[in-house]
């Protein structure tokens, strides 16, 4: 139903409720006192309506088409008692001032509904135009990360892709000697080697691993992280220590995968930490989370270089490829956690892990804890 036709039948209906009421107030005998009071006070009833449907003009109306079907009555039915007729024409003078307050206030709810209304709709205008620029902006985005992971792994190719063609330009030499033979042909085969290692991390950072998730102990993952890595620290002369609290609760995680991310972790704070130095393995419990530390007493992290430590291909060794913190991110994402980074208050770094504690619901049947 249109607005129009709407508004049609409310004015036809309060054309008829008052000719109702004018109409008994006509049929009701003077003699029966107690209902011309009432019938007198059914008139507000329409002149309400035309108010809040109409506003004070429609209210007005109404009360002008009241007082022009009431006064006949009050002219031939009350002319002997003067005093209740004019009780009656004071009676009239409220319909219109009813009528006129609560048009005006119909009037003003209405004005400020449609005010609602039009800044609601503005607001939707406006975070429409938000979501399709946000859209443009995660596309730009997207497309810029892509150019640079393309720039970045392209550049990490380059590299011993160079050696491998001056190596083979060198084998291809008539009367070369054996033993630079064997040097270069060792040399390719290493960038060979270090190439596919490039790659195959590119692979597990572009299609990482859905976690199986089974219930594990921390401790024992730090641990077992220590036992790889202590060959490696040996030989660099420096320390590695646990420090864990008792009884910790179980977490949520791919056992092998956080292994990985933790030992990523040590080995770079073993590559960074000096002849001599410490790295610490913490683990402690927080809420429901468990959170696991690997604190380096190494050269540190420029501080310009903290918000893109995480990024493919961003690396502040010379040797290294710049995937294995982005690769420890993803897969700590997919669990749920975080991992962050602070510089130590003398020297140094501190990476931490953040990690869901054990839910039964979440977890995948199968597996090793540790």
């Amino acid at each position: 139903m249109n607005a129009w036709a709407k508004d049609w039948k409310r004015a036809v209906l309060l054309l008829a409720a008052i000719g109702a009421v004018a109409l008994l107030h006509y049929r009701t005998p003077t003699t029966h006192l107690w209902a011309h009071p009432l019938l007198q006070r059914a008139y507000y009833l329409p002149i309400l309506l035309a108010a809040l449907w109409f506003g004070w003009r429609g209210g007005l109306a109404a009360a002008a088409l009241a007082s022009v079907s009431y006064i006949p009555h009050i002219v031939m039915a009350w002319k002997t008692q003067p005093e209740y007729t004019a009780a009656q024409y004071v009676e009239i003078g409220m319909f219109f001032l009813i009528a006129a307050l609560t048009g005006i206030l119909a009037d003003d709810e209405r004005a400020q509904r449609r005010r609602v209304e039009e800044t609601a709709h503005q607001l939707a205008e406006v975070n429409g135009q938000l979501q399709r620029s946000f859209e443009q902006l995660r596309r730009a985005d997207h497309l810029s990360a892509l150019g640079e992971l393309s720039a970045g792994l392209a550049h990490e190719i380059r590299n011993p892709l160079g050696s491998i063609e001056g190596a083979v330009q060198i084998l291809g030499r008539p009367q070369l000697p054996e033993d630079t033979r064997t040097e270069f042909t060792r040399l390719a085969s290493h960038e060979v080697s270090r190439l596919k290692g490039l790659l195959t991390n590119f692979l597990e950072f572009a299609r990482p691993q859905p976690p199986r998730v089974i219930a594990s102990e921390i401790g024992l993952l730090l641990e077992s992280v220590v036992k790889v890595a202590w060959e490696t620290a040996k030989i660099a002369n420096v320390d590695i220590r646990v420090e864990r609290a008792e009884s910790l609760p179980l977490v949520s995680v791919d056992p092998e995968q956080i292994k990985q991310v933790l030992l990523n972790l040590v080995i770079n704070a073993v590559q960074a930490t000096p002849d001599g130095g410490r790295i610490t393995l913490r683990a402690n419990q927080e809420g429901d989370w468990i959170w696991a530390e690997v604190e380096d007493e190494g050269v540190g992290i420029p501080a310009e270089d903290l918000e893109r430590i995480f990024d493919p291909f961003f690396t502040t060794r010379s040797n290294g490829t710049g995937l294995g913190l982005s690769i420890a991110y993803q897969i700590v994402s997919q669990h749920g956690g975080h991992i962050a980074t602070r510089r130590n208050p003398q020297r140094g770094m501190t990476f931490s892990v953040t990690l869901p504690v054990f839910q039964t619901a979440a977890v995948h049947t199968g597996g090793r804890s540790a």
